[in-house]
């Protein structure tokens, strides 16, 4: 009976320690819940109560993941007014503000403690990697509203076929007017993302100073590929293109100058190309949007001038006639105007492989 009993607590011990492993891996993975966010009018209690966390942490090294922590809950600011408010919400600017100011605070404080000849290697080291799993999250959200976004610009092409061919030219002109809206908002979303990821790259550069050359190298190498192979599966997810060869030839070419330089213990060099490579990425990134653009609108109007095609046929009314005849003009003249984008585009994600060769050039010669 006591055996039984013994084993019975045993087990319940076993299960309640995979569950509160399993708590913290969970709370580890997920950003913390957001509470208010900016454009509450409420929201200014949640900066009240940072600012006590603050007053009431002494250790410098308590601030700096204090810091980590706010940026956490800015990250999940940012998720939840681009899922519910979108990208024109003020509130969307506060948080991204305070998101970067939370991180610079962070690394300022490692700068100072390191002033006073306190070894920070370790700190920094932690604060960065425990930043980068949540700034994984950030991009994330902007990847999954920029994906929102081109399914309802999708939907309202088709509204917008459809009101072309019933001839509905009060519904076609409002129809238009939200497309181009959508496409305001989706230009809008990636400058706000770029301007983020550069802000936030800087007060990096600040923190990284204070890790090992050869850490810093190594991740600057890991963060290069894995974006590489984002953007690919990106293109396959699409089904829009084949990337030509030369897309990826600045990147590969930086990318192997990086490994080499590891791998011969230049930790410095091996930083600045796996940096250079991951720039070149952007390029790439700019392009092949455009290109995707470019060859939606060539389909969209091809399939728009064969529908014409089969519904043409001779008409009593000359005025009819004469419509469908002005109509099946412009598509054609549209059609020209797309292929013509298409083929700038191509060329513009081939002399994206290019460019950084010409630029390192230009810094030589300077």
């Amino acid at each position: 009976m006591i055996k039984i009993i013994i084993l019975g607590l045993f087990s319940i011990f076993l299960v309640a320690g995979a569950a509160f492993t399993y708590a913290q891996e969970a709370q580890k993975a997920a950003l913390p819940n957001p509470g208010l966010v900016p454009g509450n009018p409420f929201y200014f209690l949640d900066r009240i109560g940072e600012t006590v966390r603050e007053f009431f942490t002494f250790n410098p090294e308590g601030k700096a993941r204090l810091q980590i922590n706010f940026a956490a809950e800015r990250i999940a600011e940012i998720k939840i007014i681009l899922e519910t408010k979108g990208v024109s919400a003020p509130g969307l600017d506060v948080a991204q503000s305070r998101l970067t100011a939370h991180f610079a605070k962070a690394a300022s404080i490692v700068e100072s403690e390191k002033s006073k000849g306190k070894d920070v290697r370790e700190l920094a080291k932690s604060l960065n990697v425990d930043f980068d799993s949540n700034r994984d999250v950030l991009k994330q959200s902007f990847k999954e509203k920029r994906e929102a976004i081109k399914l309802e610009i999708k939907d309202l092409k088709e509204e917008i076929k459809l009101a072309r061919k019933i001839g509905d030219s009060q519904q076609l002109e409002a129809l238009l007017s939200e497309l181009d809206g959508l496409k305001a908002q989706k230009e809008l979303l990636g400058r706000k993302e770029h301007d983020q990821e550069h802000a936030l790259e800087e007060e990096e550069e600040r923190l990284e100073k204070e890790i090992e050359e050869k850490l810093k190298a190594e991740e600057a190498i890991k963060e290069a590929g894995e974006e590489k192979e984002e953007i690919i599966n990106e293109v396959k997810e699409d089904g829009l293109m084949t990337l030509p060869l030369e897309a990826f030839a600045a990147f590969e070419e930086h990318f192997s100058e990086a490994q080499a330089a590891f791998n011969a213990g230049n930790f410095e060099s091996a930083e600045h190309h796996a940096k250079e490579a991951k720039e070149s990425l952007e390029k790439i990134k700019e392009a092949i949007e455009e290109l995707s653009e470019a060859k939606e609108l060539e389909e969209e109007l091809e399939g728009e001038r064969g529908e014409r095609g089969r519904g043409t046929k001779k008409e009593e009314n000359g005025e009819i006639e004469k419509q469908i005849q002005e109509e099946a003009k412009r598509l054609e003249k549209e059609t020209e105007k797309a292929a013509e984008a298409v083929r700038k585009a191509e060329e513009r994600l081939r002399e994206a492989g290019r460019v950084v060769e010409e630029t390192e050039e230009e810094e030589e010669h300077q």
